[in-house]
């Protein structure tokens, strides 16, 4: 007998089942009566929009006057109006007009609450007379997206804000300050000798250098600082309200103090520092690429003068008058800018045989290219023989540029590339792809080039004999006029790196690579051997296979034992063993 007053399970949707999924979204249902300007709310209403009149008269301008909806959002609404009023367009021929948006509609005590807005208008004889909608709650999706963001945006190795995070930060909050009241400090913080540390002691630890720098600069800047890792080894710090140089500079002190370490590893031991270039808010600038252009040049002053130190801008870095066009000559770095422009080829190989590194050696190169035409972006990417695809291998970024990674930036990678490379043609500068203004090509490239931001651009081809090693381009984030210098730069560039450069680079990066493997290899807690797949040989054996007696790694018993008749088909063989017993094979 109880069971038949049980309701029915649906055995389909059903008003009722439609009427408790809408309970759990917690709906809230309107009609706009658009004639008399007039919102009545459907009640009762749901928890989260309790705080909401239930009728609004005069509603398009309560919307402002009340702020019942955030005011970032309120273009929204605006748009809304816009088009079912048509202002000054064509009638409306269509009878129902259907919308949908994302805002903030107030909640309680002054607080908004992101919303999903979906209405449809009803129309007679073109005029708008009534829309029925509904809303429902999407804050906890937008705090999810929130946090998602902001994981998104933190160096996973520093905790540091990455690089597109903090410049969008900086920006904002730069946007933000009067020149008359608020003063700040931009500090750009660049390791001294990283480079050798990562060469001798292998990436883990110098990534463990990076982790520890990272570490080291949240602790000594404040929660309010804006704390980013823009670059491999280079750090940007925005110091809020503040304009006591003293302080300041006893602060970079401490920094300098703490950062300044000799690394030892496998009984070697290098030095290791960092040097910090700064300028100050309104003093040196009051916009971010002012401030970030004057504390670059800063940073140059710094290690020009030894390293290990910290230099606040002074206008005598740059060019004293315009009129005589003339450097500091007391500057290193404007004399290598000299020498660099004077006579590229020269001060590149000089470069290469002072350094034995052609990464550091075009990644140098690149920096002074860069300055020399204040450029934005600088890449060098490598063409794959077989499958014919281009990857970048190199690249410099100026203050307005931004590096290609992510998924949104990976699907557009490939059009990116055939927009440019497609117009590739042969000039007295090479093979190059030339545009000083993205806004003059095909329209079917117009999307592309808005979505990089990418304004103008010169591409060169890099050769090697009768092949093609891949290409290297300038770009700018608006338009310029790309000057035949600059070509002849970009050209006796490409041929250095084609006939000198890059072909020495892969085979280091071959044996950096070999060299990490090796140092993984020798820090496994057990015995791991690598054993030659076609002559069953052990080519390799760790540290710790040593150390545990394996010392004829080659003698026919202990072979036999180690091998157990397993065999990989293509590939050698790495194998942990553990008292002479094989533990798994890789």
């Amino acid at each position: 007998m109880e069971d038949e007053h049980r309701p029915a399970i649906p055995s389909d949707f059903s008003r009722e089942v439609f009427n408790m999924l809408d309970d759990l979204d917690q709906h809230l249902y309107f009609r706009w009566d658009l004639t008399a300007d007039e919102v009545t709310l459907h009640e009762p209403l749901p928890h989260r929009f309790r705080e909401l009149p239930v009728h609004l008269s005069h509603a398009s301008t309560q919307f402002w006057t009340e702020r019942l909806i955030h005011p970032e959002d309120r273009p929204i609404l605006h748009a809304y109006l816009h088009s079912i009023f048509r202002l000054g367009g064509a009638k409306i021929t269509e009878r129902t007009r259907k919308a949908s948006a994302k805002l903030r509609v107030r909640h309680h005590r002054g607080s908004y609450l992101w919303a999903e807005v979906h209405i449809i208008t009803f129309f007679e004889d073109g005029v708008p007379i009534v829309a029925y909608g509904n809303m429902r709650s999407i804050q906890a999706e937008k705090l999810w997206q929130k946090r998602m963001q902001a994981k998104a945006d933190r160096d996973s190795l520093t905790g540091l804000l990455r690089k597109d995070a903090a410049i969008h930060q900086m920006q904002n909050c730069i946007e933000g300050f009067l020149p008359g009241r608020d003063h700040a400090a931009l500090l750009l913080i660049d390791a001294d000798g990283f480079k050798a540390i990562n060469d001798n002691f292998g990436h883990l630890f110098g990534d463990g250098v990076l982790a520890e720098m990272g570490r080291t600069i949240r602790g000594h800047f404040r929660m309010t600082d804006i704390k980013g890792r823009v670059g491999g080894d280079e750090f940007l710090v925005l110091l809020r309200n503040t304009q006591d140089i003293d302080g300041i500079q006893r602060h970079l002190g401490r920094l300098l103090t703490a950062l300044h370490h000799n690394y030892q590893s496998g009984g070697r031991t290098l030095p290791f520092s960092i040097s910090i270039g700064v300028s100050l808010y309104p003093e040196h600038g009051t916009s971010y690429h002012d401030l970030f252009a004057h504390a670059d040049r800063a940073l140059y002053e710094a290690k020009s003068r030894g390293k290990n130190q910290s230099c606040i801008y002074s206008p005598k870095f740059f060019q004293a008058a315009a009129v005589t066009n003339s450097r500091d000559p007391e500057s290193t770095i404007d004399l290598q800018m000299k020498a660099f422009e004077d006579n590229m080829a020269e001060f590149v190989l000089q470069l290469f045989y002072e350094t034995n590194s052609p990464e550091a050696t075009i990644n140098y190169a690149m920096s002074l290219l860069g300055r020399l035409y204040n450029l934005d972006r600088i890449v060098i990417a490598r063409c794959d023989a077989k499958t014919g695809r281009y990857h970048d291998a190199f690249e410099w970024l100026g203050p307005d540029g931004g590096t290609l990674t992510g998924p949104e930036y990976t699907r557009m990678a490939r059009e990116r590339r055939r927009m440019i490379l497609d117009d590739a043609h042969p000039t007295p500068y090479g093979v190059i792809s030339i545009c000083e203004n993205t806004e003059d090509l095909e329209p079917r490239h117009a999307k592309t080039a808005y979505f990089f931001g990418l304004k103008a651009y010169a591409y060169g081809i890099i050769p090697h004999g009768a092949e093609t090693m891949g290409c290297i381009g300038v770009e700018c984030t608006h338009p310029m006029q790309i000057r035949k210098e600059l070509l002849r730069s970009l050209n006796l560039f490409s041929v250095l790196l084609g006939n000198i450069l890059l072909p020495q680079d892969s085979g280091l990066a071959l044996q950096r690579r070999l060299a990490l493997l090796t140092d993984v290899l020798n820090h496994l807690p057990v015995p791991c051997c690598v054993i030659d797949n076609t002559t069953k040989e052990i080519i390799f054996a760790n540290e710790r296979a040593h150390a545990q007696g394996f010392h004829d790694l080659n003698a026919p018993g202990l072979r036999k034992t180690l091998l157990h008749e397993h065999t990989k088909d293509g590939h050698e063989l790495l194998m942990v063993v553990k008292d002479t017993v094989a533990l798994s094979y890789l």
